[in-house]
């Protein structure tokens, strides 16, 4: 934690709107909240400003699922106040209703059993790169320095206070209490990681949208040997045997 104090990149989300795609975990049209997710340079806990191009991160409505989209796909020149999210919907290029309308094309051939060859590898491919951003995150990365600062100097100050009642008092109790009460708050920072990092989550929206395709081994092999080949982190950090793992407790519990 120190270093990343002194100097991080972090993953900042910004409220857009909404906006329209197709869901790869609901497998239909679905309506999305669209967020601008860029990183900053944070240097001693102040903002140096962005650090490469910005992101859309779309979040479906009906399932939650996180999908990343090209911030080029909806324009935006000025980016709207985050009170008029709610309803502010920006123009989508003519290639999201094309890819909405090639997906549910291709989805209605897997409903009928006519999906095979090339457009059934097509659609693994896709839901994999749809969710490869994600999996390239740390599961902290979202977390601002400023919040870990803060989280540090409350455990050094819980600590400090335990040591001076142990010094005052000569018990011990004190000491065992500050560290229930740290190992509270780092249970508690955990749990918060857990609960609100998508890294923590993709795997199972991954798997989701995966079981109706029923990817062998080698194709999910194949698609990450296209990430690796273009640099993308995804393609080291994706292991075919856990996502084929989960689709089979998905199956399971079906």
């Amino acid at each position: 934690m120190p270093m990343s104090l002194l100097n991080a990149t972090v993953l900042c989300v910004r409220p857009i709107g909404v906006t329209s795609d197709f869901c790869p975990v609901c497998r239909c049209e679905r309506r999305f909240r669209l967020a601008q997710a860029e990183h900053q340079r944070y240097t001693f806990c102040i903002n140096q400003g962005r650090q490469g191009q910005p992101h859309h991160e779309l979040s479906c409505l009906v399932c939650s699922c996180k999908v990343v989209r090209p911030a080029e796909e909806r324009p935006i020149e000025i980016l709207p106040d985050p009170k008029n999210c709610g309803t502010y919907e920006p123009e989508s290029l003519a290639v999201v209703r094309a890819r909405i309308n090639d997906c549910i094309a291709m989805e209605e051939r897997l409903q009928a059993g006519k999906l095979k060859g090339e457009d059934r590898e097509e659609m693994i491919r896709h839901t994999l790169w749809g969710f490869a951003r994600i999996y390239d995150e740390e599961p902290t990365e979202r977390i601002k320095p400023p919040y870990k600062l803060l989280i540090l100097i409350i455990g050094i100050a819980v600590g400090s206070l335990g040591y001076w009642a142990w010094q005052q008092t000569g018990h011990w109790w004190p000491l065992v209490g500050a560290a229930i009460a740290i190992s509270a708050i780092a249970a508690a920072h955990i749990y918060w990681v857990t609960t609100h990092s998508p890294r923590k989550r993709v795997r199972h929206w991954l798997a989701q949208a995966l079981l109706p395709l029923e990817p062998t081994r080698e194709e999910i092999r194949r698609a990450r040997a296209e990430m690796q080949g273009k640099r993308v982190n995804a393609g080291f950090r994706i292991r075919s045997e856990k996502v084929l793992a989960k689709i089979e407790k998905l199956k399971a519990s079906s």
